[in-house]
């Protein structure tokens, strides 16, 4: 797991690099086609983890859109280097920002991930933390000590809670989490490591911290909503020192950053191209501080306006608060208008039209609905209404 906890607040700004980031740069403890060693409880968490795997392939959750799987697994390859032939990426439908890796070299990135990341360097940032925490033998270590922890049960089942568990009980899943914390020396080499990897790799270092400070003023509007906290919340409860440590190490070493930042290319262009998708499970989530702050970052960095604008209306209609259907109805003819509105933007609309009372204009989108999803399953539905 990402190993940054979080804290209330930072009073005053750091002037010296942190004692924590004052050490040596960390080097790889093992070297590609790194194999387990001949002790029975090394061999016997492969095994584990190996059952594991199989049951992420075959999950449900799994995520097969080679669009999505390309873009990733170019930017873990290329941050890997050398290593790249060590690790099986797995992307998984689930609304959180996570990223995970086994001693055995599985990586798992979650949907929710790619949508809090702004560019491809941001990516970077996160696979570069979990690879550098494979290559010196973190992984294994938390794994023989969470077993070692556990009164009943395996790694794999931990594994699987984790997994599927994004709405379990706060303290059921900070139990879990705690059985697979990495130490504060851990994270300090992994932050290290992982910042190395990304430079060597022709990445930005500057977009190590920035994703980190972006996921803290999600959690800062969770918080004001009085939302449950998210995964990130709750294991990392001290992210706001460690991003201003690593922005002062990155700074003395490689220099401010750019001036203006400007997503890349390729990494804008995937969560364009399925933006629907990815949003879909974030929308269910009901979790409308998040999802509103997200949507005002996607808005700014430049994903398509209408798709944004459909979004906000399916938050606002989800939401249900007073005045909240009037700011669907407007969201979602704002998607219309901008030209690239989904089907759903005009069957949404005509609902809401068909509710305050304008039979007309709800007519009117329920027909543009079709027209544009002639094939929807809920044609018989629309059609219903239409003959009303």
């Amino acid at each position: 797991m990402i190993g940054y906890r979080r804290v209330s607040c930072v009073a005053v700004a750091v002037l010296l690099v942190s004692p924590a980031f004052s050490q040596e740069m960390p080097e790889h403890k093992i070297p590609p086609g790194y194999e387990p060693q001949e002790m029975p409880d090394e061999k016997g968490l492969w095994l584990e983890v190996e059952e594991y795997e199989k049951s992420i392939q075959q999950s449900p959750l799994l995520v097969t859109n080679p669009d999505i799987n390309n873009h990733v697994a170019a930017v873990v390859c290329r941050v890997a280097g050398e290593y790249c032939g060590d690790f099986r990426v797995y992307v998984m439908r689930n609304p959180g920002f996570n990223a995970s890796m086994t001693p055995t070299g599985m990586m798992q990135i979650w949907t929710g991930l790619l949508l809090r990341t702004q560019s491809s360097d941001e990516l970077a940032a996160v696979v570069g933390h979990e690879i550098a925490h494979y290559t010196r033998l973190h992984t294994l270590e938390r794994m023989r000590s969470a077993r070692k922890k556990m009164a009943t049960g395996s790694v794999f089942d931990i594994s699987l809670l984790i997994l599927t568990g994004v709405n379990a009980p706060i303290g059921q899943m900070s139990a879990m989490l705690s059985l697979l914390a990495y130490s504060r020396e851990q994270e300090s080499e992994a932050d290290l490591l992982g910042v190395k990897l990304m430079t060597e790799s022709a990445f930005d270092p500057h977009a190590s911290y920035r994703v980190w400070r972006q996921l803290m003023a999600e959690e800062d509007a969770a918080e004001i909503k009085r939302q449950e906290p998210g995964l990130f919340s709750k294991s990392h409860p001290d992210a706001d020192v460690r991003a201003n440590e690593l922005e002062q190490w990155i700074q003395a070493r490689h220099g401010p950053p750019d001036a203006e930042f400007v997503p890349d290319d390729d990494h804008l262009a995937m969560l364009n191209r399925n933006y629907l998708f990815l949003m879909e499970d974030q929308i269910d989530t009901n979790r409308f501080g998040r999802t509103g702050e997200l949507l005002q970052r996607h808005m700014a960095m430049g994903i398509e306006p209408s798709l944004v604008r459909f979004f906000y209306g399916e938050m606002f209609r989800q939401r249900g608060q007073e005045g909240d259907e009037k700011r669907a109805l407007d969201a979602y003819l704002h998607s219309i208008e901008g030209g690239n509105a989904p089907a759903a933007a005009y069957k949404n609309a005509g609902y809401l039209f068909l509710k305050a009372g304008d039979r007309e204009r709800s007519r009117q989108y329920f027909q543009q609905y079709l027209q544009h999803q002639p094939d929807a399953d809920d044609r018989a539905m629309i059609e219903f209404y239409l003959e009303e």
